[in-house]
């Protein structure tokens, strides 16, 4: 059946390009404008609202915890929290999670000099194990029940993590792979919950005009859900996945090359050269202000030894890099790929948020995708001149250059922040952190680019330009309609963007004013 839409601004590509008319057909894209309208039919819509735009991509979001926190599951929302005191107050009385306190969100940067102690969560707590995620993800906080029921005490070494301790003695702070051991033991979602928290995340994502999403580390074990969504047609957004380069149990997939197709693109292997920059695991060239350098967490050797293998067999590789040596040490296991191959796969360098002006170089020289969360920028810059030097800070979230090096894509790495994509498109046009300060204007974009990091600069990172990003002839009809026109609205009300329908492939749903 061909389908003719009608809007009087339908912007077919980030660089505002207008039409008035989609004629679709099998879910492409057969026509635009004057031809469409001119071509037999057999249904007509004609589109409310401001405008119609390409169906943005979160090009880096770990997807069931969107779902999760809206469905009610027993997670503490801890993130805001003014320091020790607030958050053991909102834990009190919490439900517990199979047997469990849990807690996600908090961030000691903003706690002045406060600090949260194992003596007080083992006061508060001392007969139910408790697990509290940092705001980033890469440091847990944890009860002595907790410790002891995951095997840790002070003779625990974790490579590529730190148990830390004062005095040696535990702290109850792990960062990074040193979360393992508790991670081994938290409840999980059970199967027959999976598919709920899915559909929830995937109508959250709709809600903002996503088509499509980048999952930035897929679990093995959920695969079979989404190939039976896929096959009933409800998979809702168009997925491309990132394997776990570390599962042991994944050589034989590795070995045989990527698969799937638009819908569910399994693509992607995707490993971690070091922490966070707020748990102090980032890994850097300088040590931090109050700290050391940061970890390693799969180190340059290991980098070095799969990169190459995994790019030969066809798949592309995402390397998660915040700090300046580690995007430095991906770039150099990167280089090791041949020239041919490595243009084909488009390595990915996931956040990129501090890096050298040699290594933004390197960068263009390899062809690497720099893939980054505007909204981290926002979070982080109230805190980062407290952790690191001025010649540090220079190096950080530097859009601008990363932009002219390679396509940016862009993502929000929900649940860590926002996964609201006009908030993050925003905050990249004004570079106000969330204390309303400016950090370093110099590297603000304007909303075409942006807005390309979202739409085209997604397609190209998943290997699909020439079917995704854009309202072309042969282009999925994958559009969002805005309540405003955001090509000529200000950063601020393009923070206040509503979302009034999207459709996938023609599929059109309208929400509910």
């Amino acid at each position: 059946m061909k389908t003719l839409f009608e809007h009087e601004t339908i912007y077919v590509d980030p660089n505002g390009t207008r039409t008035d008319a989609l004629l679709v057909e099998a879910g492409r894209i057969l026509a635009i404008g004057e031809e469409a309208r001119s071509a037999a039919t057999d249904e007509r819509v004609v589109l409310e609202g401001a405008c119609l735009v390409p169906g943005l991509t979160d090009a880096h979001i770990h997807l069931w915890g969107l779902g999760q926190r809206s469905l009610g599951s027993p997670i503490v929302e801890l993130r805001g929290a003014s320091g020790p005191e607030e958050l053991l107050q909102r834990l009190r009385g919490a439900a517990l999670w199979d047997g469990w306190v849990f807690g996600m969100g908090w961030d000691e940067n903003l706690w002045g000099d406060s600090r949260l102690s194992l003596s007080q969560l083992d006061e508060a707590f001392p007969n139910v194990p408790v697990c509290l995620r940092r705001i980033d993800g890469h440091a847990f906080w944890v009860n002595s029940l907790a410790l002891r029921l995951a095997g840790i005490d002070e003779t625990t070494q974790m490579p590529g993590g730190e148990c830390v301790k004062v005095g040696g003695l535990l702290t109850g702070l792990l960062v990074d792979k040193a979360m393992e051991p508790v991670s081994a033991i938290l409840p999980t979602v059970p199967e027959s919950e999976d598919e709920a928290v899915y559909r929830e995340s995937v109508s959250r994502l709709r809600s903002f005009g996503i088509t499509g999403a980048h999952k930035a580390w897929m679990p093995a074990n959920r695969m079979g859900m989404l190939e039976r969504l896929k096959a009933q047609g409800e998979l809702g957004i168009r997925l491309y996945l990132f394997l776990d380069g570390m599962d042991p149990d994944l050589h034989e997939v590795f070995d045989s090359g990527p698969y799937g197709d638009v819908d569910l693109g399994v693509g992607c292997v995707k490993f971690f050269a070091d922490g966070a920059m707020g748990s102090r695991g980032a890994r850097l060239f300088e040590p931090y202000r109050d700290s050391g350098r940061g970890v390693w967490v799969h180190g340059p050797e290991l980098l070095n030894e799969r990169i190459p293998w995994l790019a030969e067999r066809g798949w592309q590789v995402a390397v998660h890099a915040i700090g300046d040596e580690a995007a430095s040490a991906v770039l150099d296991a990167y280089a090791l790929v041949p020239n041919d191959v490595r243009r084909a796969a488009r390595l990915r360098l996931e956040h990129a948020q501090m890096m050298r002006d040699a290594d933004i170089e390197r960068m263009r020289e390899l062809g690497v995708v720099p893939s980054v969360q505007f909204i981290h920028m926002r979070s982080d810059a109230a805190w980062l001149e407290q952790v690191l030097s001025a010649p540090q800070l220079l190096e950080l979230f530097r859009w601008r250059d990363l932009a002219e090096a390679g396509t940016l894509a862009g993502g929000s790495d929900f649940p860590i922040e926002d996964p609201n994509p006009w908030h993050a498109i925003s905050c990249a046009m004004t570079r106000r952190d969330a204390k309303g300060r400016v950090f370093h204007v110099e590297h603000a974009l304007s909303f075409k680019e942006a807005f390309a990091s979202y739409t085209t600069g997604a397609a190209w990172a998943r290997h699909q330009e020439k079917s995704l990003g854009k309202l072309e002839p042969g282009f999925f009809a994958d559009f969002a309609i805005l309540d405003r026109d955001p090509f000529s609205s200000s950063a601020e009300e393009i923070w206040e963007m509503n979302c009034l329908g999207v459709a996938l492939g023609g599929d059109l749903d309208l929400f509910a004013s």
